[in-house]
């Protein structure tokens, strides 16, 4: 697990370190600009030449004096460097003005605007994760030169003009190639459009305190390839009962596919037993694709009644909605299920959209209920425009979460998770994923993880980083425009295959 601290966290890390800690400030400016030079220089005879030319654009807070520092160190090795200081503030730090004494000591050549040079590297030193408001007047007209100029761009800790806590362009931003960001990563390098601006992001410990950050706790965090130890365990000693059984309620009409994808995903991830409840038009198709699957259907509300009292008294986890519809069967489904059912619910597509039309479903059930919206079903359950959704993702996905007590698990590029409390940032994936299905596999994966032991909490987040490695996997086979949900599918196994190695 790692954090992704939102603005105010990473100053408040940052002051504890300097004075709870006595860390020198100057010091960390130091060893931020060292860490920035050693990214350098690892991608010289590469990206960059053996002796670099190098612009650096700083304003007068400590992201500048980082910039500063990173000019005497690359003028000390033998590089070609030029400062261009903006001085639009009124007030400059006390290590910004250190620094640039220092720099203007040795000779390293100042000015107050950019020449018409070329140069290797442009360096963006000039706002860094405490800006709240939009970027305007010359430090707009700057930033919008930079990004005009040849050169391999690098930003310092955060691109200019990025959002440190929402990843949102305040005006204009710096386009980084390259953002070498310190002690911890941040919420606004890897939400959309801010992890657009950011390039490749390198995280570099400069010495924060490990207390402090602890202490901090940020909010919000995302799961790496360690995270996976946290898949429930198998027993040598066990049956296909051990692992849980599913019902997966889904499918209408001659709508199969999404049915299908969530079952199999269910068997995929681990569980034991599976039973789909569908539309008896579905029995052949499904019959053929999954033929591990109980199948029990319906052709009325009636039979529809009847599935969903055999999926409550059978099941350990229920899944309704993929490809489900809206029909009378659909919405008699639903609304037993969430009233009758006290095991875990994992409520998607159709079902959702049924629940839009009566939001007070969801405080009917009597026990865990997860969410699983993209942004367009999202806007039906809050009246909130979609563009609104993606401004402020995390804070939306909360407030649903915590307003219906439930598990919500807000699917986007980067899909989050909460529970009303802490917010789980996912990070895995790629840009194949956006296809028919995708979601219905998400859907399958955190239910059969439910089965296997998870959390329901944690199902949906270990659910969602694994559907994005799955996605991975699928991309380095086929290629990000040539994959389909059943490539996602057909990788699951390969991703908890690489877990169960690590353990042998």
């Amino acid at each position: 697990m790692f954090y992704l601290p939102d603005r105010d966290e990473m100053q408040e890390i940052d002051r504890r370190t300097i004075k709870e800690r006595g860390i020198p400030g100057i010091l960390l400016m130091e060893r931020a600009a060292i860490s920035i030079l050693e990214e350098i220089n690892a991608r010289k005879d590469t990206v960059l030449p053996a002796r670099v030319k190098c612009l650096i654009v700083v304003e007068g807070g400590n992201n500048g004096g980082d910039g500063l520092a990173l000019a005497r160190l690359l003028a000390q090795q033998g590089d070609q460097v030029e400062v261009c200081y903006i001085s639009g503030l009124s007030k400059v730090s006390d290590s910004f003005a250190y620094q640039l004494d220092i720099v203007r000591n040795l000779g390293i050549q100042v000015t107050d605007e950019i020449s018409q040079k070329e140069y290797d590297i442009i360096v963006d030193g000039i706002f860094g994760v405490g800006l709240k408001r939009d970027v305007a007047g010359i430090w707009k007209n700057v930033i919008e030169q930079m990004n005009n100029m040849p050169g391999y761009k690098i930003a310092v800790d955060l691109p200019s003009g990025v959002d440190a806590t929402t990843g949102q362009v305040l005006g204009t931003s710096f386009r980084a190639d390259l953002t070498v960001t310190f002690g911890l990563n941040k919420r606004g390098l890897v939400l959309h459009p801010g992890c657009d601006m950011a390039g490749q992001v390198v995280v570099r410990e400069i010495g924060f305190s490990d207390r402090e950050v602890q202490d901090i706790a940020p909010e919000a965090y995302g799961y790496d390839l360690s995270d996976l130890a946290r898949l429930p365990k198998r027993s040598d000693n066990s049956n296909k009962g051990t692992y849980g059984r599913a019902a997966v309620i889904a499918g209408s009409a001659d709508m199969s596919g999404a049915a299908v994808f969530a079952a199999e995903a269910a068997y995929r991830t681990g569980t034991g037993l599976v039973k789909v409840y569908t539309h008896s038009l579905n029995r052949t198709v499904i019959g053929n694709r999954i033929p591990e699957a109980v199948l029990m259907t319906y052709s009325d509300e009636v039979e529809a009644l009847k599935c969903a009292e055999d999926a409550v008294s059978w099941a350990d986890v229920i899944l309704v909605g993929p490809g489900l519809g809206r029909s009378g069967e659909a919405e008699e489904l639903l609304r037993y299920v969430i009233c009758e059912a006290e095991q875990p619910l994992v409520l998607d597509a159709d079902a959702l959209n049924i629940i839009s039309q009566d939001l007070e479903l969801l405080k009917k059930h009597r026990g865990e209920v997860t969410v699983t919206p993209h942004l367009g079903e999202m806007s039906r359950l809050t009246d909130i425009a979609i563009p609104d959704i993606k401004k402020n993702i995390l804070r939306v996905c909360k407030d649903f979460a915590m307003e219906y007590n439930v598990i919500d698990v807000l699917k986007d590029s980067r899909t989050c998770v909460s529970r009303g409390g802490d917010i789980y940032i996912n990070t895995s994936g790629n840009n194949g994923m956006s296809t028919a299905g995708a979601g219905d596999v998400l859907a399958g994966v955190i239910t059969g993880l439910i089965a296997t032991g998870s959390s329901p909490y944690e199902a949906a987040k270990l659910g969602v980083y694994i559907h994005g490695l799955a996605g991975d996997l699928a991309a380095e086979r086929m290629g990000k425009n040539g994959m389909i949900a059943r490539d996602i599918v057909e990788s699951i196994p390969m991703v908890i295959k690489g877990v169960e190695n690590e353990k042998l």
